[in-house]
C-alpha cells in the first residue's frame, strides 16, 4: 500500500548539491557552533567535521536533516550538526516557474583551536550545553496561522523573517526561558516575536520520560511570512503522527471496482488540516480510475490522519488544504 503526499517537484540531480558560501543566507554562527560542541571532544581539543543531507524547501530552509559522515567517528559530532538546523537557511533553488524543493550536502566544520576558545571569551558565546536537545518534538499544541499573524513584529517592515527560539520544556511540555538563538533579518524584532509566540506551544510528552540530570530543550523554528502577502495555508511537507492501518485499506478495497476486474486504483481525498494537525471535512476528489469508490475510500482512510501541527521548517499548519492520493491493491489470492 503506498501513501503519496501532493507535492512540489524536486529538483533533479545526480546527487545533492555541496554547499558552499555565496549559498547561504544566514549559516550557523562560531558562537553556535561552539554551543553545540560535544563537551568532551572540545576539552579535549579534538577537531571534527560532520556532513549533513539536508531537504530544504522553497525557502531555503532546512525541512530535515540527517548525518551523511562524521569524522573522527564516535565523538558526537554528527549529532551535535544536526542540531543547528534551525539556524540554517540558504538560497532556494530555482525551477523554471521559481524557487523549488532540493536537497543538499552540508558540511559542518569544528575546529577546537585556541582562537575559538578566544572567540567565545571575547564576545560572549552561549554557554556549551549541557543539556539534553530535543531535536524532533511532537508538539501537542501549536501556533496557528492567526497566531503568527498576530506576532509580525511592528518594526518587520512588511518583510519575511526568520527566528529561531531556544526553550527550556516543562515537565508539563510547556515552553519556559526562552531566548532569540537566530534572528534573520536582524534588528527587526523577529527574534522577540519568536520568543513571545513561544507561550504557544506545548511538547508532547510523558513526563516520566523526562531524563533525570541535564534539563530538557527544543529549538523553536519560526519563519514569519512576509505582511501583507497572500496567506500561505499549504503544506508540501507534513510530518505525520498518525498514519492508517494497511490491513484497513485492504479490507476498504472497494466493491465495484472488484466487479469490474479491477486489481489497483488511486483514491484522493481532500481535506482541511485542523489546528492539532489531525485531517477533517475530508472529501473524495478524482481518483484513477473515478466513479468506482477509490475516493471514497481514500476518505475513510484519511480521517484517521494526523500531522505534526508546527512544521520543521516553521510553520502552522491549520487551515491548510492538503490531498492525499493513496494506492489500492487488492490482495492476491493464495
Amino acid at each position: 500500500m503506498a501513501l503519496a503526499i501532493l507535492a512540489a517537484a524536486v529538483v533533479a540531480a545526480a546527487g545533492p548539491q555541496v554547499v558552499n558560501n555565496s549559498d547561504w543566507i544566514s549559516k550557523p554562527t562560531s558562537a553556535e557552533i561552539l554551543s553545540v560542541w560535544p563537551p568532551k571532544a572540545f576539552t579535549n581539543r579534538v577537531n571534527g567535521r560532520a556532513e549533513l543531507i539536508c531537504e530544504i524547501d522553497v525557502h531555503g530552509l532546512a525541512e530535515a536533516c540527517k548525518v551523511a559522515s562524521e569524522t573522527p567517528a564516535n565523538e558526537g559530532f554528527g549529532k551535535a550538526a544536526l542540531l543547528l538546523r534551525p539556524s540554517f537557511r540558504l538560497k532556494p533553488a530555482m525551477g523554471p516557474s521559481g524557487p523549488v524543493p532540493t536537497t543538499v550536502s552540508i558540511p559542518i566544520e569544528f575546529k577546537a583551536e585556541q582562537e575559538a576558545v578566544d572567540f567565545r571569551i571575547r564576545n560572549g558565546a552561549p554557554e556549551m550545553r549541557e543539556v539534553t536537545m530535543l531535536d524532533h518534538p511532537v508538539w501537542a499544541q501549536a501556533a496557528s496561522f492567526a497566531d503568527l499573524a498576530r506576532a509580525y513584529p511592528s518594526r518587520g517592515g512588511g518583510a519575511e523573517g526568520y527566528a529561531v527560539a531556544h526553550c527550556h520544556v516543562e515537565s508539563s511540555g510547556a515552553l519556559s526561558a526562552c531566548e532569540a538563538r537566530k534572528e534573520d533579518p536582524s534588528d527587526h524584532g523577529f527574534g522577540a516575536a519568536a520568543v513571545e509566540l513561544s507561550h504557544r506551544f506545548r511538547v508532547q510528552i510523558d513526563p516520566g520520560a523526562i531524563p533525570a540530570g541535564p534539563p530538557l530543550w527544543v529549538d523553536l523554528p519560526v519563519r514569519f511570512p512576509p505582511r501583507g502577502g497572500a496567506r500561505e495555508q499549504m503544506v508540501t511537507s507534513p510530518t505525520w503522527l498518525a498514519g492508517f492501518d494497511p490491513g484497513r485499506a485492504m479490507k476498504l478495497f472497494p466493491p465495484e471496482a472488484i466487479s469490474k476486474g479491477l486489481t489497483t486504483g488511486r483514491g484522493v481525498a481532500r481535506c482541511v488540516v485542523g489546528l492539532d494537525g489531525a485531517l477533517g471535512h475530508c472529501a473524495p476528489d478524482v481518483g484513477d480510475p473515478d466513479g468506482v469508490g477509490f475516493s471514497e475510500a481514500a476518505v475513510k482512510l484519511a480521517s484517521s490522519m494526523k500531522m505534526n501541527p508546527w512544521t520543521l521548517a516553521g510553520g502552522p499548519v491549520d487551515g491548510s488544504l492538503i490531498r492525499l492520493p493513496i494506492r489500492f491493491n487488492l490482495a492476491k489470492k493464495k
